[in-house]
């Protein structure tokens, strides 16, 4: 049912034609009637067709990165130094912080040394055994002396292995003290300075300035967009279908499609996460605001050449071609898109309507 205001508005749109057609609009005298002896002279026009375009939605969204990895210690100490900074790019395997190195060598030394204990013994171990086998062949000692000797022999090369296990685990441990960039990437957030101390697993809310997260590097060339979307939009939003963002701020229009759907609606906003992927771009920075926007259905709309629009205060018109003269025309523009206006009412399909009127034609004039 028509409101009050859009009852109004139709009257003051239709009591502007009227004064238009009768006196004319700035610019034009006697609008509403061809001048005498008018003599006919050539126009360009085009012919009003009716096409189907996508029905378009937008939601917010942020730019957010498909591949970020936080750096964190897998070992307790004090750092060392620290050989990047935010904002700074880095590559696979670069060393970006060492740690205090002195207690990890003295365990690793340790271990060393209990390895080469229990590989000596091991060397007695089996040169018994190889004896008490011939006596025990030559029927000079038991075999109970000789089962003895085998358990020696294999209680030897269990400690030598578990010797051997203790080594490598503290080389490990001191390699986890040099710590690698694992990807190719920017530096986005560094939370560490040399002289803090870090233990593995800690996070810094409860008080260490370390903490968990020392560093954090994405990848600026494996970025997506990510957007909330209405769960009643979800038939139209599937991996693989097409869909634009505009990031405003970098004055940005880029094409891709959803990547990733979450199966998941969120019980409060009754929307869930879908991910643009987006093609590699020197402005795109993490955390952009932007607007993902898809197809949801299909329209039929009427769309002329913005060179056809008269515009003269907050009026709008056209002139038709009909019967070899000019008729003015009011009409009521939509959408612009690239040169092209939406009417949304005034004109009908089949209508020609004149491009670039010149400035003194006039309703009624002869074509």
């Amino acid at each position: 049912m028509p409101t009050f205001k859009s009852v109004a508005a139709a009257r003051v749109r239709r009591v502007l034609f009227t004064a238009v057609l009768l006196t004319g609009w700035p610019g034009f005298t006697q609008i509403g009637t061809a001048a005498p002896n008018a003599e006919a002279s050539p126009v360009s026009t085009m012919t009003v067709m009716e096409r189907i375009v996508p029905e378009w939605s937008e939601y917010h969204g942020m730019v957010a990165s498909r591949n970020q990895v936080h750096l964190i210690a897998l070992v307790s100490g004090r750092v060392k130094a620290v050989h990047a900074t935010t904002g700074q790019r880095v590559r696979k395997g670069q060393v970006l912080v060492e740690l205090e190195q002195d207690d990890l060598r003295a365990r690793l030394h340790a271990a060393e040394s209990r390895l080469a204990n229990t590989q000596a013994n091991l060397v007695e171990a089996g040169k018994e055994h190889d004896r008490y086998t011939q006596l025990a062949a030559q029927g000079v000692v038991s075999a109970q002396m000789l089962d003895k000797s085998t358990a020696r022999l294999m209680g030897a090369q269990a400690a030598a292995a578990e010797a051997r296990a203790g080594v490598n685990e503290a080389r490990t441990m001191l390699d986890y003290t040099v710590l690698r960039s694992p990807i190719n990437g920017i530096v986005t957030d560094k939370r560490i300075n040399p002289g803090d101390f870090t233990m593995p697993g800690l996070p810094s809310e409860i008080g260490f300035p370390s903490g968990r997260n020392l560093m954090t590097i994405y990848d600026p060339g494996a970025l997506w967009f990510e957007a909330r979307i209405p769960e009643r939009f979800s038939p139209h939003v599937s991996v693989g279908t097409k869909a634009g963002v505009v990031i405003a701020s970098a004055n940005l229009k880029l094409d891709g499609k959803f990547v990733e759907v979450l199966p998941v609606v969120d019980e409060s906003t009754r929307s869930f996460t879908a991910r643009v992927n987006l093609p590699a771009h020197p402005a795109l920075k993490l955390g952009m605001f932007g607007r993902a926007r898809f197809a949801t259905g299909q329209r039929t709309v009427i769309e002329i050449p913005e060179n056809a629009v008269i515009e003269r205060g907050q009026l709008d018109g056209v002139f038709i071609h009909s019967a070899g003269k000019a008729h003015l025309r009011l009409i009521r523009l939509g959408k612009r898109n690239s040169g092209n206006v939406e009417i949304l009412s005034g004109l009908a399909a089949g209508e020609k309507v004149i491009l670039n009127p010149r400035a003194n034609l006039r309703d009624g004039d002869t074509l």
